[in-house]
């Protein structure tokens, strides 16, 4: 069978998936930048993951490992999870088992949780999914979108923290926009 995608190094590393692959040596970097600019410090990350098929919350989120996995609830395309009461605020981190990985670096990062956006009529939920995320503004029809839609969280980050890395931001996605349901820019 003849490959209909011959796939060179070059092409490789310049995809999504090269770039996730070479992402863990970006640190190795940093030596390098320090000796240019003088500083030693690391530079503060931020990284937002967006899962538009879902997860199982509780093997993520603090405090749910032990919940039922709770039905959807049909309503305006919102899963209602029951008996959510995390109150709003700073609260020490607990690791689920999926993120025990993490617990070494406890006191460098924050999980937030419990953020939620309200479902914005006159498109389907399709349409709000990767350009509603980190803005919750209302899209308009793929076809006729204005870019951009409004400023994204990561963006208004990266003019305070972006300038201690060679990129400002750096957003990977693996859709490969074919079917035209969401907007290339906010995937």
């Amino acid at each position: 069978m003849k490959n209909e995608f011959p796939l060179s190094r070059r092409r490789f590393l310049s995809t999504a998936s090269g770039a996730a692959l070479s992402l863990p040596w970006l640190e190795s970097f940093q030596s390098a930048h320090a000796a240019e600019t003088g500083k030693e410090t690391p530079a503060t990350r931020l990284a937002f993951f967006y899962l538009p098929n879902g997860i199982v919350r509780r093997g993520f989120f603090p405090g749910e490992q032990d919940r039922e996995i709770p039905q959807f609830a049909g309503q305006n395309n919102v899963w209602r999870f029951e008996g959510r009461t995390a109150p709003v605020g700073s609260h020490p981190l607990t690791f689920t088992p999926t993120l025990a990985s993490l617990h070494k670096v406890r006191d460098k990062i924050s999980l937030i949780t419990g953020l939620d956006r309200t479902f914005q009529q006159g498109t389907d939920s399709h349409a709000q999914a990767a350009s509603c995320f980190l803005t919750s503004v209302a899209p308009y029809e793929v076809e006729n979108s204005a870019y951009p839609l409004a400023r994204t969280l990561d963006h208004i980050a990266a003019e305070g923290i972006g300038q201690e890395t060679p990129y400002s931001t750096l957003e990977l996605s693996c859709n490969d926009h074919k079917n035209n349901i969401e907007s290339i820019y906010f995937d």
